[in-house]
């Protein structure tokens, strides 16, 4: 009689080659690596992934995949945030960017293996298509702050999403190579700042100004 299959064997192999790859890097990982880490045979990985790569795909997928639902909430929230006033707005777009960097933080190993050269052009493909994913969102949220008052009306919304993501994009790939934890408060309104500056109307800027002093100055923001 064929012995029953793990039902936990893929999540036990997923977790071990994220550990093996992180520690091991992407080259130098070996199948027999990541099945020794899981306690489980060749045959049980060969029986789930073709190759160490197609786990590795799956384990960036996933990191994305829960980067992009943050986006998405985020996204499905802003038109609920009419009521809050001026200072609530920023203080809320504040926080969103804040979830979204501790995210793109929780998965920098993953990420910077990526981007330190992973030896295929799948990992970019999928790097590259979550990038176009997050400008046209950007793209949308700057359309709405224009449509609400909060973004000036001669703003280009395409042109200033180029501007916004682009700089979003290359703050994320030097934090993924970071050592040591950033101060994630001071660097989200640094950037987010910037953005304002050039995009908003004088009230928003005025107002988001209001609330990054008083975020800086917080207890948790010295510490």
């Amino acid at each position: 009689m064929a012995r029953p299959s793990d039902p936990s064997a893929r999540t036990r192999l997923l977790a071990a080659a994220r550990d093996v790859f992180v520690r091991r890097g992407l080259d130098r990982a070996k199948v027999e690596d990541i099945t020794q880490a899981a306690g489980l045979s060749k045959g049980s990985f060969y029986l789930h992934f073709r190759t160490k790569d197609d786990a590795f795909k799956e384990i960036l997928a996933v990191a994305l995949a829960e980067l992009g639902a943050i986006v998405q909430r985020i996204a499905e929230a802003r038109p609920n945030q009419a009521e809050v006033g001026l200072e609530g707005v920023a203080e809320a777009w504040l926080d969103h960017d804040l979830d979204i960097f501790e995210c793109i933080w929780k998965n920098r190993a993953i990420m910077r293996l990526v981007l330190d050269g992973g030896g295929s052009p799948d990992y970019q493909h999928l790097i590259e298509t979550f990038a176009q994913g997050a400008e046209e969102t950007t793209e949308r949220l700057i359309r709405f702050g224009i449509d609400r008052g909060y973004y000036r009306a001669d703003i280009d919304s395409q042109r200033a999403a180029a501007f916004v993501a682009g700089g979003y994009d290359r703050l994320a790939r030097r934090i993924v190579r970071e050592r040591k934890r950033p101060d994630f408060a001071r660097l989200m309104v640094d950037a987010q700042g910037l953005c304002i500056r050039a995009l908003g109307t004088p009230d928003f800027i005025r107002a988001a100004e209001n609330v990054h002093a008083r975020r800086l100055s917080a207890p948790a923001a010295a510490s």
